[in-house]
């Protein structure tokens, strides 16, 4: 694999990023661990994902935090002095906050004509949802999501994880890179109107697209009905993936590592024609040993099959070690992103801010002095500084 020199290819563009929680301050830290300076504006009282220090340390790293309250005339002074270099604003409020604080597209791109400027919000700018509250658990539900999940295991959960909310921060960095490389060639920036419910919707394609040609929905969904493609308990009572699909010969490998000698060389259609006694016999077979024995055992058969790992275990991972997943930054570990680039490592290169860190800093450089600083600290336009010990 090539490892030649590289400089982060973001290292040109600023993102002003006045979200909080999770789905914008996810886009901007992927755009800053590609190397684009983040300065995150914060309301008075900061991030309220700061009261889950662990969840905020982990999509803030690198930034930079300024806190400003866009209520006062002052703070919406410095955020449009801010914007005017600037090459990308996130936004994350209910449809029509952004205009009352004169915060929204129409008043920034006036002074900066190649902004581009992406407003993530729970249901769009417009229909009939617009301004319904919700969260990561609602937009799953509106979504279709969580109807795959009554499919699959007669009810509906909340993941493990923020389905929604990540995949929209994820989307939101696709479509700003996009506008930005397109302001490049037109002078013009644009408005990204972004749907965190769209998005969970996006993650349904294979579904949607089954459903098109006829498929009803009493069908589970995607590779969920075959029987040997599932989570398995094991001996010791911990859990083992196993990921056979159509394949004959990954079927005939896992039977005979199985003794499962009866079973072997039935096609894949005979395999689901008698799904309910293939399930029952791989549940069975499972049950026989340990999952630390089964991983060794279907790795040396070279069968599609994984230990479910536990998530204090994923930083012994000897994949994830020889990836260089996780960095460490003074405030614990941090994981990079999954690509490399010219065979480089991509992550943060610095710890998430304290909260107002740097208020002074940011207004020097907009040209403001100690006294002008103090004025709008006075006139509340400026939020308390943190200290680095109370991060």
């Amino acid at each position: 694999m090539p490892t030649v020199p590289y400089e982060k290819p973001l290292g040109h563009l600023t993102v002003i990023d006045m979200t909080v929680n999770v789905p914008g301050p996810f886009c901007s830290t992927v755009l800053g661990d590609l190397g684009a300076t983040v300065i995150k504006i914060e309301p008075p009282g900061g991030d309220p994902l700061r009261h889950s220090p662990g969840m905020w340390t982990g999509i803030n790293r690198g930034k930079k935090s300024i806190v400003l309250d866009l209520k006062t005339d002052g703070g919406r002074e410095i955020l449009g002095r801010l914007v005017q270099d600037a090459d990308i604003v996130l936004e994350g409020w209910r449809p029509g906050v952004a205009k009352r604080l004169r915060a929204d597209y129409e008043s920034l791109s006036s002074s900066n004509a190649r902004l581009v400027y992406c407003s993530i919000s729970g249901f769009g700018q417009d229909g009939p949802w617009s301004q319904r509250p919700g969260h990561d658990v609602n937009y799953l539900a509106l979504s279709g999501y969580m109807g795959a999940q009554i499919a699959v295991e007669g009810r509906a959960w909340a993941p493990p994880i923020l389905v929604s909310d990540l995949v929209s921060g994820l989307y939101a960095a696709i479509a700003t890179l996009a506008a930005a490389a397109g302001s490049t060639h037109s002078g013009r920036g644009a408005y990204i109107d972004l749907s965190m419910t769209d998005s969970a919707l996006s993650l349904l394609a294979p579904e949607i697209g089954r459903l098109s040609e006829g498929t009803t929905g009493d069908i589970k969904p995607n590779v969920t009905f075959i029987p040997h493609y599932g989570v398995f308990p094991c001996k010791d009572g911990r859990w083992f993936s196993l990921g056979i699909v159509h394949e004959d010969h990954f079927w005939n490998r896992f039977c005979e590592a199985a003794g499962l000698s009866s079973l072997i060389g039935l096609t894949f259609q005979e395999r689901l024609d008698r799904s309910e006694e293939i399930a029952t016999a791989v549940h069975a077979a499972f049950l026989t040993r340990t999952a630390a024995d089964w991983e060794d055992t279907l790795q040396q058969a070279d069968v599609p099959a994984a230990i479910v790992n536990e998530l204090h275990e994923i930083f012994d991972s000897p994949q994830f070690q020889a990836r260089g997943m996780f960095t460490e930054l003074g405030l614990g570990k941090f994981f990079r992103q999954p690509f490399r680039m010219s065979g480089q490592p991509v992550g943060p290169d610095s710890p998430p801010p304290a909260l107002g860190e740097h208020n002074d800093s940011i207004l020097s450089q907009l040209k403001y002095d100690s006294a002008d600083i103090e004025k709008l600290r006075a006139e509340g336009a400026l939020g308390p500084v943190e200290t680095e010990a109370a991060r």
